[in-house]
């Protein structure tokens, strides 16, 4: 009897097995990667936020997707290391062709680890954001100062004795040093 590509069934049998072990090998990396993704997406919330907020939300989906996408390719893997018989289709499938639909599975977990740790690439490409955006791309330190009458945040201007200016988003703000209850650096406003 021949089977696939002038396989013979004691061939594809031994094949098989030689797949399974490889899928075997496959599952260990997929549980790094799983580690890894757990990992990256702990140090990413415990963090500073960087860049605008539709960044870090795309960063927390990307980080999401990746971990759907490791778990689901960990599952085909490990369908391909370590068959679960007891359905009716195994019973009737020749070793060639239980040889054909394992190796499907374990390539297309492979693709899937490897689209995984590209959203993770992705998501985490984001801390690399530049932090000088929030005041406008300037470098320039933002602040925040309290008055009895009020709050204002935005960039510290040169001013004369007596005197404190703040520019917040383009308008500039003269505060008499009396007035002032505090100052205190801020990343954001």
């Amino acid at each position: 009897m021949t089977t696939l590509a002038g396989t013979s069934s004691p061939d594809a049998a031994h094949d098989l097995e030689e797949l399974r072990g490889s899928a075997r090998g496959w599952h260990g990396v997929q549980l790094a990667v799983l580690g890894f993704i757990g990992l990256c997406g702990a140090l990413q919330g415990g963090g500073s936020a960087s860049g605008p907020g539709w960044v870090q939300d795309l960063s927390f989906v990307l980080v999401l997707a990746a971990l759907v996408l490791a778990c689901s390719a960990t599952v085909l893997v490990a369908s391909a290391a370590w068959p679960v018989y007891g359905g009716a289709g195994h019973a009737t499938e020749s070793p060639a062709d239980e040889l054909r639909h394992t190796g499907h599975r374990l390539r297309a977990g492979i693709a899937v680890t490897f689209v995984a740790v590209a959203c993770l690439a992705v998501a985490t490409s984001a801390a690399w954001w530049p932090s000088g955006s929030s005041s406008g791309g300037s470098g320039e330190a933002l602040v925040e100062v309290r008055t009895g009458t009020g709050v204002a945040c935005g960039v510290l201007r040169p001013a004369d004795a007596g005197n404190l200016v703040v520019d917040v988003a383009g308008q500039t703000f003269t505060v008499a040093l009396s007035d002032l209850v505090s100052v205190r650096p801020v990343e954001r406003c």
